[in-house]
């Protein structure tokens, strides 16, 4: 027997008389498996993907569904009516449903004591942040973003003799993904600077609110910097339609502030004191 062996079992019978046993773990992603298994199962383990689902579903088809069925425009002119109104409303709605829904994910545990309770387990600060991050980020995906898209896609073709192409749309539905990640994670970062929802809330929703009435008043330096004009981004590409030739400004600089503030979160929470 080596002399490093002789040393692992010693180690292995010190431990166990003291009611411990040793185990080898990443540190800084401890404990993510069981986090995500857990944030994802409070979706689809009880009924609120579901809900979720129904609560999208009714409002992003229900109200393109009904433009569809309404407007009497020649069939080239409702197509491009009926995206304009799904893949904007889908990119804002969906934003603010964000903040509405996540608001509480990480302000409830801290005031609840299951955050403190969840560390003080094998469970790293860092898997923390991003287990949540991502069981909301998949959440979101199916419930307010694949199968409405899919219910959306296969209505047009129903009602509309004039067929949306598959790829320009998928590549507007992906614009919808970047803004959807821009308010969940902007909303997570909230939650780990401030103790109560007020904050978080007045935040999310005044950004976005902001988007709607300031847009146009916004130099077009400081605008593309932001995910605002994602709206229209998403139509513009599902459609074909001529875009500003810095259109891809907004979605990388979107995508730059999902990353900075994951990384804002992580860092503050990792210096949270509990």
């Amino acid at each position: 027997m080596s002399a490093q062996s002789k040393s692992v079992n010693h180690e292995l019978i010190l431990a166990a008389r003291q009611g411990l046993i040793p185990v080898r773990e990443r540190a800084w992603l401890g404990g993510f498996g069981n986090m995500l298994r857990k944030e994802l199962g409070q979706w689809w383990g009880t009924r609120m993907g579901w809900v979720q689902t129904l609560i999208w579903v009714l409002i992003l088809n229900g109200i393109s569904t009904i433009v569809a069925l309404t407007d009497s425009l020649p069939p080239n002119a409702l197509l491009q009516s009926v995206v304009q109104t799904f893949l904007p409303m889908s990119v804002g709605i969906i934003g603010l449903g964000t903040v509405i829904t996540v608001q509480g994910a990480i302000v409830g545990e801290k005031q609840l004591g299951t955050a403190a309770w969840a560390i003080s387990k094998p469970v790293s600060r860092s898997a923390f942040i991003l287990a949540k991050t991502l069981a909301y980020a998949v959440g979101f995906f199916v419930a307010a973003i694949l199968i409405p898209s899919a219910l959306f896609f296969v209505t047009v073709r129903a009602l509309i003799p004039v067929q949306l192409p598959l790829v320009p749309f998928l590549y507007g539905v992906g614009i919808v993904i970047v803004g959807q990640l821009f308010y969940l994670t902007l909303t997570l970062m909230l939650g780990t600077f401030f103790n109560s929802r007020g904050p978080i809330a007045g935040i999310g929703i005044g950004f976005f609110m902001a988007g709607l009435l300031l847009k146009s008043f916004i130099p077009q330096q400081v605008l593309i910097a932001t995910p605002w004009p994602l709206p229209e981004i998403a139509a513009g590409l599902a459609l074909g339609s001529e875009l500003p030739a810095i259109w891809p400004v907004p979605v990388a600089a979107t995508a730059i502030w999902i990353v900075v503030m994951t990384i804002a979160a992580l860092w503050r929470f990792g210096r949270e004191e509990f």
